[in-house]
């Protein structure tokens, strides 16, 4: 089995991946949220498809694309809570905290057997909160743009009376 840690940021993120001993497989890298970048990491995890699986934080909706890409593509994609790779980080005896230690540390909580895996509603649910998300800024800047129109509206109105 080989563990692949992400650390998932807002343009980049950060995977490294160990063998089920431990042992460093992969130097932590990072690649673009981006297909390109996708398609970078799926370069590197080629050679380990068959036996791989992949841990990442929950974190905001910056993974979002990154887990719905992985999981259509056969991956076990599962999502850490922070506490957890918090402690495992306490543990450490230098408290630094960077993009590629964190790789190591969430592909480290993934040996320790406690994740979920990403299931096909998880995805469901991702996409109906990505729409409800796209949804509420819809009706936000139509809320803005009545607003201004009636704003406009009544200056032209005002206008014309002084014109009159």
């Amino acid at each position: 089995m080989f563990y692949v840690g992400i650390d998932i940021a807002k343009q980049s993120h950060v995977a490294a991946i160990l063998s089920s001993d431990g042992e460093v497989i992969t130097e932590p890298f990072s690649f673009s949220n981006d297909s390109k970048g996708f398609n970078h990491l799926l370069s590197k995890l080629s050679p380990y498809e068959n036996s791989v699986l992949i841990g990442m934080e929950s974190t905001s909706h910056y993974g979002d694309n990154l887990v719905c890409f992985l999981f259509r593509r056969g991956y076990r994609v599962c999502v850490i809570n922070p506490i957890q790779t918090a402690s495992l980080r306490k543990n450490r005896i230098r408290k630094t905290k960077t993009d590629k230690i964190d790789s190591f540390v969430i592909a480290k909580a993934l040996m320790l057997d406690n994740y979920r895996c990403i299931s096909e509603k998880d995805i469901d649910t991702l996409t109906l909160k990505q729409l409800c998300r796209a949804r509420k800024n819809l009706m936000k800047s139509r809320s803005r743009c009545k607003i201004q129109l009636v704003a406009y509206m009544e200056k032209i109105a005002a206008n014309i009376a002084l014109a009159l």
